[in-house]
């Protein structure tokens, strides 16, 4: 914690919350609040770290806050914060799943932030990449959880929009969740189920669901309220089947915009489409308009990957590998598509291009 915190972070924080400068005094100055005292260290001093631990410590006695809050504080002075917490113990890989998915998030935020922030489409997945880069994580005591820090300060319209952009979205998921079925079918359709998958990996959805929270807190620069999305224990467990239903609805007319305004996660290329390829496992199988075959693996457009596990919807050329994918999804054999992907979730099978890769699906 100590170790991110700078001089001038603190000096800024101590003026904004009403501490006075006093005296030098041992390579460090002296800042008062009422009745409390604490020493600024000089940043050349060789115990910085273990006299901002000690500053931290007189500042939270003095406001009544936790150091974890005040630290956070001082930190997002000029820029805005993420916050993740889980409500319950969290194993190793459900805690790395639950990282990557809220990277997954904010990448995909960013990217949509960026079309409309950066009229330049060259300069827009650079301005991401820097975004990304700059960002900080700190790890949080007590339940699971994190604080991403976003980098840019009050210039960075970027590091905002995609920060605004996600709580808009937390906030559409949590609602949908909440819903009864008939009403939340209504609204699926307007979130991505890679979307929905991301959000059930934050509460481990398909292995323990367990209630998590969002939290926004914004920059004092460019103030705005604080807020929090809860998901609860419910519309956690809800996720799954959400994001299932999502997998088989036709993109939306505003997905189709997306699309084609290149907000997708995989964004494409102008000109001839690529061949792509889906190996993975077969989850779900379809008969209903033309024979379909869900497989959850990783995805390539051309030479282009997501770097993740996603769904989807293999559409099958006759019945013949339609049976080859039955035979794949009782035996757990994995399978590898090759055609045209729409870039939403839809892969069309060229000729010869569905085969088993290992198992007894042929």
């Amino acid at each position: 914690m100590a170790a991110m915190l700078r001089r001038a972070d603190v000096i800024g924080y101590l003026q904004a919350q009403g501490w006075q400068p006093r005296e030098d005094w041992r390579n460090g100055h002296v800042w008062s609040h009422g009745e409390f005292d604490v020493l600024v260290p000089g940043a050349e001093v060789a115990d910085f770290e273990a006299r901002m631990r000690a500053l931290v410590r007189c500042v939270a006695d003095a406001e009544q806050r936790t150091m974890e809050i005040v630290a956070r504080d001082i930190v997002s002075g000029g820029v805005d914060v993420i916050g993740y917490r889980a409500g319950d113990e969290f194993s190793l890989d459900m805690g790395a799943a639950a990282l990557t998915a809220l990277r997954s998030l904010l990448t995909a935020c960013a990217n949509q932030a960026a079309v409309r922030e950066i009229s330049t489409r060259t300069l827009r997945g650079e301005a991401v990449s820097q975004l990304l880069a700059a960002t900080r994580l700190m790890p949080r005591d007590g339940p699971f959880g994190f604080d991403i820090f976003l980098s840019g300060g009050p210039g960075s319209r970027l590091g905002r929009s995609s920060a605004v952009r996600l709580l808009d979205v937390a906030a559409l998921v949590g609602e949908v969740a909440s819903l009864d079925s008939d009403m939340a079918f209504g609204l699926v359709r307007e979130i991505r189920y890679e979307t929905i998958e991301a959000f059930g990996a934050l509460g481990s959805a398909d292995r323990n669901p367990t209630q998590f929270e969002l939290s926004f807190h914004w920059s004092r620069q460019v103030p705005r309220p604080d807020v929090a999305v809860e998901f609860t224990h419910s519309a956690v467990s809800r996720l799954p089947e959400l994001r299932d239903t999502a997998v088989d609805l036709p993109p939306s007319h505003s997905e189709r915009r997306e699309l084609h305004g290149g907000l997708d996660m995989l964004e494409l290329s102008s000109g001839e489409t690529p061949l792509s390829t889906v190996e993975g496992a077969v989850v779900g199988l379809d008969n209903d308009g033309g024979p379909k075959a869900i497989v959850r693996g990783l995805l390539w457009v051309g030479d282009t990957s997501t770097g993740r596990q996603r769904r989807i919807t293999v559409r099958l050329r006759n019945a013949d590998e339609y049976a080859v994918a039955l035979a794949a999804h009782s035996s757990g054999a994995q399978v590898r598509a090759t055609g045209s992907y729409d870039g939403k979730r839809d892969l069309e099978v060229s000729e010869n291009g569905f085969a088993v890769v290992e198992g007894d699906g042929s």
